[in-house]
């Protein structure tokens, strides 16, 4: 019996909880992945070394580990309106079988995602283990090939996703539908990318600069929430007002989930979220801490001693944390958090009547599970 059908056969008390359905979701989107990745990098072996080592780096990150969440996006959106999916064994148990390949799909785009960020950051590690450029100069025994291996790796990722998605058996129209909507999140991506770029390079306060929440809502909430949304839904054959719908729930839960990891860069346990604290500090990303910063002029001056320097001295950084209780700085984010979350409940709450009691579930446990996390 597959993950998906183990979750239809499930306890509704255990079927409507967004952990539920996250835990089956990557049970099932790792098995399906795999074997679907397996010929395709064999393929590319028979090409030549090099092709074949690229498209492994691409398996190796895309089945390394990750939560899942997006796919389980696309899960509950299509149950949440879809009115002809297969129905699993017991009274109203349903599964999201027909769009396992817009969930691969969602879950590939991000593995491109990570493999150009990783680049463009100059990180080394992802998920535990060397990020892709970083294998891939090992592997190919120069930095430079290494690197431009990684780029095209990437770009593979991106390939493989646009492949998956078109695999998707359901009516054209909405396959079509659901495409538009995948691309629409790879342009909002891109676009908050290089908004984000353009704000590090220039003074806080400076003319023209787009806000931290308008970045977030571009670079993050579009692909993280909104855009997994309103890929299930587009598949389920929801119409142009549901999106819309969506769209006013999805874009203050996306921004909830990345304020939440500002604070959690900064004062969340390492070990739980597997990331270095103070990191985006000493990298200099503009996070919404910093933005609230730069209106205490002391902080502010504490902020420069080590905005973007990754040799900061930890006193300082210490100083600088501090610097974000005592103003309040973190309080004001949290309450934006809190008051966001809201936002997206009431959007739900809008939506109600016009979904299933499952996909609403789901969707109620999603504003926890990416509003309030810990890690």
């Amino acid at each position: 019996m597959t993950a998906s059908n183990d979750l239809a056969a499930a306890p509704r008390a255990s079927a409507d909880d967004f952990g539920a359905l996250l835990a089956a979701t990557r049970a099932r989107i790792d098995e399906r992945l795999g074997e679907w990745l397996r010929p395709r990098v064999a393929a590319a072996t028979q090409i030549s070394e090099e092709v074949g080592t690229v498209a492994a780096a691409v398996q190796e990150l895309a089945l390394r580990g990750g939560k899942r969440m997006r796919a389980a996006l696309v899960a509950a959106a299509f149950e949440a309106w879809s009115t002809d999916a297969h129905r699993g064994p017991g009274a109203g148990a349903a599964t999201w079988s027909p769009c396992e390949p817009a969930m691969m799909a969602v879950e590939l785009l991000q593995t491109y995602l990570l493999i150009h960020d990783d680049w463009m950051d100059d990180d080394d590690v992802r998920r535990g283990g060397p990020a892709v450029h970083v294998l891939l100069r090992e592997k190919l025994g120069a930095r430079a090939l290494g690197d431009a291996a990684g780029i095209l790796a990437g770009d593979l990722a991106s390939g493989y996703a646009q492949e998956a998605l078109l695999e998707t058996d359901l009516p054209v129209e909405r396959v079509v539908r659901a495409a538009r909507a995948f691309a629409r999140i790879q342009v909002e991506v891109v676009t908050g990318q290089l908004a984000e770029m353009r704000a590090a390079g220039r003074a806080a306060g400076a003319a023209g600069l787009p806000s931290v929440e308008t970045i977030h809502a571009l670079k993050t909430a579009s692909y993280t929430v909104t855009g997994p949304l309103l890929l299930g839904a587009a598949l389920a054959g929801a119409d142009d007002a549901r999106a819309a719908e969506l769209e006013r729930f999805g874009r203050p839960l996306g921004i909830a989930f990345q304020l939440r990891d500002d604070l959690l860069g900064v004062f969340g346990d390492p070990s739980a979220t597997g990331k270095p604290v103070w990191n985006d500090i000493r990298q200099g990303k503009r996070t919404a801490l910093v933005a609230e910063l730069r209106g205490d002029a002391r902080a502010s001056e504490l902020l420069g001693r080590v905005f973007g320097k990754p040799d900061a001295a930890e006193a300082d950084l210490e100083a600088v944390v501090r610097a974000m209780e005592d103003s309040g700085a973190r309080g004001r984010v949290e309450a934006r958090v809190r008051e966001l979350s809201s936002e997206a409940r009431a959007a739900l709450d809008a939506m109600a009547p016009s979904m299933s009691d499952r996909g609403r579930a789901w969707l109620g446990g999603a504003v926890a599970a990416l509003g309030e996390r810990s890690a």
